[in-house]
């Protein structure tokens, strides 16, 4: 007898024998006949992980593929070819970086005559750092409240200071007993970042001896003066100095009363125009760094007034300034001249100066100034890479694809890409490709070999510098217009703007251009002149496509003319980004969109009544006077969508869908022609986009399938697989049932011996029985 393959624990189930009654292994036989039933699942699961190996491969190629379109993509872009390098002749004096590829090569002169530095002052000598000075008070740095406390010492008053976030670095010296000094230093270079103090109450920082009582204009404008810069205009100051209460400062004898817990820097100059005749206030956005913040500017009809500040409110809003007792090192502008054209910055890097570099200022000064020749070239090496990493991206497409076609002719065994259509299809189409002309180009370069491009002997392609060079050195344009997507106007007034993949190039003749409507630009006219100064403090709110229905207000002076607001929507950064405003020839306000077609259309709405006292405008949203229209027309007779003044071809055209131009003539009707190349990069990512498209690329497609077929598979197996356990149990019961037939017979085989064993035995009793009673009887 034999015991089944496994024997359950108890907590697992019963204990169970095999082949007790029959001596059969019948567990053993079971398996051995459901491993043969087991083949046909095993055969599906090979072809799944077959499966699973093609989708890797796929995966693979699809990787190389991405690879080599990147390479395409990244010539196809104009800036690849236009990449400067900027060199200074003398980098003691100065340093220059290049950006993306938009600085024109040239040379430049340029001389440093002062260096950019921030302010650091000093306190008068105190005891030590950790003693209480019995001062307090409240102080203002940079237009941030400072509370100081008859407690505090150097070190706290410095770490109170830095905890402001005012601009500002507060340090401690300590140079021994009685020679201890707090300093502050401007986090910011250049003499619009010198540090702004007040003594708000108590008198701190006179005591301190940081300032000396001596009161003066602290940031002068021309005939006037300007205050610290806050993030708000109409928020009180209280709020954005974190302090203040009332006060009363005067401008040409004449006083006018503020709250700071209310009044906000326009509520300020709205106070300062009604009271003072002789000087102007008005509210001005400036922009650094992408922040817009808000300055106060006061100005005098003749010359700078005269400022009082009994209150102190002047100094707290940063318009007048104690003098300082102990400057360490003195606010100053970087100075530089650039071939003769005088610069002045805030801080030592130039990034405006010549568009596209970065130029970093490092020695000059007025007596000894620095000198030193920038100059910028074309950066051919970074050409040569890009040209390089697309071959290399190419031979890592066709290496791969040929190392795993391949046939081992002694054993026969394949590549898993032998045979596949698939692969074939790329190898065939990236190869096909490589050395076709491009149409529509005229000059000495029309192809890749052109360039010194050519194959090896293993397929792989390789690129002869010398000839590149050569190509790079004397037709730069030409080499360029190669790879990249190009189109060419006839006249100026026509510009190509960009393509898509199913724009048809210009072989033969290029692409006529008809305009029926010409671009325009939205305009409104307030509906009436202002003839006196503005009576009330005006809100104007503008809104519509040209803010992307984000409304803007700006608010306007008590007191200020028809072209005080003019100037001052013109200088706000926001309005002036998108639209001018002017005064017409009737005297009306007027606003002109910057924004050509529909898309620049906007509403504007007054809180006041129109009237000759304000912009004219009133209460009511009103839209533009003049519309603004796209341009409309065709190109090659095949309709095209405008918008403002660029001209698109509709996606279903058969040769210009997705062919973007630009008119910016004054003419309708035949206007001129479009002439469009498709580069090799241009082609390339086109014909790559159709393997690697992630929806409907033919790689995601095969892959899909794939997945259908091992999803079929699986489905099978699962089927099998019950079909398999039904007759795994069936056999079992089977075999049970047959155990148990089997012992069945064994008992009644066992009965019946015992039953023959016991008749055995009654008849030997009944021999002996006869026989001992036969002496008897005789």
């Amino acid at each position: 007898m034999s015991v089944a393959n496994s024997i359950s624990s108890a907590t697992q189930g019963p204990i169970t024998f095999t082949g007790l009654s029959t001596g059969l292994d019948t567990a053993s036989i079971i398996s051995k006949l459901m491993a043969i039933d087991q083949a046909p699942v095993t055969a599906m699961q090979n072809q799944q992980a077959s499966i699973q190996t093609q989708q890797q491969v796929y995966a693979q190629l699809g990787n190389l593929l991405q690879a080599f379109q990147n390479s395409a993509q990244t010539l196809n872009n104009p800036l690849s070819f236009r990449a400067v390098s900027g060199a200074s002749s003398d980098t003691t004096v100065a340093t220059v970086t290049t950006g993306s590829g938009t600085v024109l090569p040239g040379t430049f002169n340029l001389t440093v005559t002062s260096l950019a530095q921030a302010q650091k002052i000093s306190s008068a000598a105190q005891t030590d750092a950790t003693s209480a000075l019995n001062l307090s008070g409240t102080i203002v740095v940079n237009g941030k409240s400072v509370q100081i406390g008859s407690t505090d010492t150097l070190n706290s008053i410095a770490g109170a200071i830095n905890g402001a976030n005012a601009g500002v670095t507060a340090s401690v010296v300590n140079g021994g007993s009685g020679n201890t000094f707090l300093t502050l230093t401007s986090k910011q270079t250049g003499t619009t970042n010198a540090i702004q103090l007040g003594d708000m109450s108590g008198g701190v920082l006179q005591s301190l001896g940081l300032t000396n009582g001596t009161e003066g204009v602290r940031s002068a404008i021309t005939n006037g003066a300007q205050s610290m810069a806050f993030s708000s205009q109409t928020t009180n100051l209280k709020n954005l100095i974190g302090g203040g209460g009332t006060g009363t400062f005067s401008i040409n004898g004449t006083d006018v009363s503020v709250d700071l817990s209310t009044d906000s820097l326009q509520s300020i100059a709205d106070k300062i125009n009604q009271n003072v005749s002789d000087a102007h206030a008005s509210v001005q956005a400036v922009t650094s760094n992408g922040t817009t913040s808000y300055q106060l500017q006061v100005t005098g009809t003749s010359g700078t007034p005269t400022f009082g500040d009994a209150g102190g409110i002047l100094q707290d809003i940063g318009v007048l300034q104690q003098g300082v007792s102990n400057e360490l090192v003195q606010a100053k502008d970087a100075k530089a001249t650039l071939d003769n054209v005088q610069i002045t910055s805030a801080t030592n890097t130039l990034t405006d100066a010549i568009p596209g570099a970065t130029i970093t200022l490092l020695k000059g000064s007025t007596g000894t100034p620095g000198a030193t020749t920038i100059s910028f070239t074309q950066n051919t090496s970074a050409i040569v890479s890009n040209l390089q990493n697309f071959a290399s991206a190419y031979n890592g497409v066709a290496d791969f694809i040929s190392q795993n076609s391949q046939i081992n002719t002694k054993t026969f065994a394949t590549g898993l890409l032998f045979g596949d259509s698939l692969s074939e299809q790329v190898s065939n189409q990236l190869s096909g490709m490589l050395f076709q002309a491009v149409p529509g180009l005229t000059g000495p370069y029309k192809n890749l070999a052109s360039l010194g491009f050519t194959l090896d002997q293993s397929g792989d392609l390789q690129l002869n510098q010398d000839v590149l060079n050569q190509a790079l050195t004397s037709d730069p344009a030409d080499v360029e217009k190669l790879f990249e997507a190009t189109g060419q106007g006839s006249n100026p007034e026509l510009s190509y703007i960009g393509s898509t993949s199913s724009t048809k190039p210009t072989a033969s003749a290029p692409y006529d251009v008809n305009i029926t409507q010409l671009a325009s630009k939205a305009q409104f006219v307030g509906s009436m002149a202002q003839t006196q100064p503005a009576g009330n403090a005006e809100t104007l709110t503008f809104s519509g496509g040209l803010f992307n229905s984000n409304p803007y207000s700006i608010i306007l002076n008590i007191g200020a003319s028809l072209q005080d607001t003019v100037d001052k929507i013109n200088a706000d950064p926001t309005l002036s980004a998108v639209l001018t405003a002017s005064i017409n020839s009737n005297g009306a306000i007027q606003f002109d969109s910057k924004k050509y077609g529909a898309l620049g259309g906007f509403t504007v709405q007054s809180n006041e009544a129109a009237a000759s006292d304000n912009t004219g405008i009133g209460t009511t949203a009103l839209g533009p006077t003049t519309i603004g229209l796209d341009l409309q027309g065709t190109i090659n007779g095949e309709p095209a969508t405008g918008n403002g003044q660029f001209l698109t071809g509709n996606a279903d055209n058969a040769n210009t869908a997705g062919l973007q131009i630009m008119y910016t003539g004054s003419s309708t009707g035949d206007v001129g022609t479009m002439s469009y190349s498709s580069g090799v990069a241009n082609q390339f990512n086109t014909l790559v986009k159709q393997f690697t498209d992630p929806v409907s690329g033919l790689i995601s497609s095969m892959n899909q399938s794939l997945t259908s077929e091992y999803n079929a598979l699986q489905t099978d197996i699962d089927n099998q697989n019950v079909q398999l356990a039904q007759e795994q149990a069936m056999l079992t019961q089977e075999f049970n049932n047959m155990e148990t037939a089997v012992r069945q017979l064994q008992s009644q085989g066992q009965s019946l011996s015992l039953i023959s064993g016991l008749s055995s035995t009654a008849g030997s009793s009944s021999g002996s029985s006869s026989g001992s009673s036969s002496p008897k009887s005789s």
